[in-house]
């Protein structure tokens, strides 16, 4: 048996929304007890009151969570400036969390003890890891392959950065009753858990492949040993700056894509280098990536299709979560709330949904073995059930 329920108020006065929250759990728990937790909440809230009003409802409760740039769920559909709550139960599926601080300071050992912490409270092997990083201070890409190390490749890693409302100030993420900052809380999952996880972007690749040739990081300062600003002017103009509207693809061996990097605007006119969310390396082959409205929609619902797809036929999902972009949502605009729409028209009435938008999405590809990676312009679904 595996259940989830999901709470969502978007009161503005802490103490309204916290009381709203726990009140719309009780009414779906009944007399069941929930074992874990998740909250995605906006960054104005107090943090420590809504946890503490958590943790005080359900003490044992196995709880991580993060600051967002919108909320999703079931009961609401999109908001902002809101707080979302999923709780999950199970007697067969165990949940542990933990979390890494100091990422900035030392990645690797972060990661080490957020996993360790975790795993520590369970004798069964993990299943699933969902974790909700800090996105402003610290790699995700480098996050994500070291909980992937920690974890085994195995293991799927889903989740996404924590936002703050699009103003790139400063992130929180939940663990417990802890408020961090530069953190890193993951969420275990073990036992037998049936899991089904796909992607989707909208975004396409056009023209001639560059190669890169000079990058440090997220700075890239050649492609095709020209200055990458030139790779971008190639193709949308002389007088183009570059924007997340046009990320570049990273393409695998075959010409596929492996992901997107997004551009905030953050370049050199001069020297003609650029700067990116996420690392692109030195060797890497890269395409430009278009896409409209229409075309970042039917992303979305390629991404939940391929997920229910994935996922037993003859089995009801017990919950749907859902990982979305901060830069979709820009560019989506006043359409954002049609990729909510779409959710809840595959998913159906009857499958609690909760998620957020976040600074770049984890996951990979598919269910189909492949190794978890940090993302970008992506929308994460994450099927779940026993």
């Amino acid at each position: 048996m595996f259940f989830a329920v999901v709470a969502h108020s978007d009161d503005i006065d802490a103490q309204a929304a916290l009381d709203e929250i726990i009140e719309q759990c009780r009414g779906e728990l009944g007399e069941r007890t929930p074992k874990a937790g998740i909250v995605f909440c906006a960054s104005d809230l107090e943090h420590d009151e809504i946890l503490e009003g958590i943790l005080n409802a359900w003490p044992d409760l196995e709880l991580i969570g993060c600051t967002t740039d919108g909320e999703i769920s079931s009961v609401l559909g999109y908001r902002e400036d809101s707080v979302a709550l999923v709780l999950f139960g199970s007697d067969t599926i165990e949940f542990a969390v933990g979390m890494g601080n100091d990422v900035s300071k030392d990645i690797s050992s972060a990661c080490r003890v957020a996993v360790e912490s975790a795993a520590a409270k369970s004798d069964l092997a993990p299943a699933l890891c969902i974790t909700l990083p800090e996105s402003l201070t610290a790699s995700g890409l480098q996050i994500v392959e070291s909980l992937v190390q920690q974890l085994g490749s195995s293991v799927p890693v889903v989740g996404a950065g924590a936002g703050d409302g699009h103003r790139l100030v400063a992130t929180r993420q939940f663990c417990g009753r802890e408020v961090g900052s530069d953190s890193v809380p993951v969420l275990l999952l073990s036992g037998p858990l049936v899991c089904s996880i796909a992607l989707g972007s909208g975004w396409e690749p056009v023209g001639k492949p560059g190669l890169v040739t000079r990058s440090a990081g997220t700075l890239v300062e050649e492609i095709d040993g020209r200055p990458a600003l030139e790779f971008y002017h190639r193709f949308l103009g002389e007088t183009a700056e570059p924007t997340p509207e046009f990320p570049l693809a990273i393409l695998d061996e075959n010409g596929g894509v492996k992901y997107l990097r997004a551009c905030l605007g953050v370049f050199d006119s001069e020297t003609g280098t650029m700067t990116f969310v996420g690392e692109i390396p030195e060797g890497a082959t890269v395409q430009m990536a278009v896409a409209n409205r229409e075309e970042i929609l039917v992303g979305c619902t390629a991404s939940i299709e391929r997920a229910f797809a994935g996922y037993p036929e003859e089995k009801m999902p017990d919950v749907a979560l859902f990982f979305s972009c901060a830069s979709r949502k820009l560019l989506l605009g006043t359409r954002t709330m049609e990729e909510y729409g779409i959710i809840e028209s595959i998913v159906g009435p009857d499958v609690p949904i909760c998620g957020f938008y976040g600074y770049g999405e984890i996951g990979p590809r598919s269910s189909e073995g492949e190794t978890s990676r940090f993302h970008n312009e992506t929308f994460v679904s994450v099927i779940l059930g026993t």
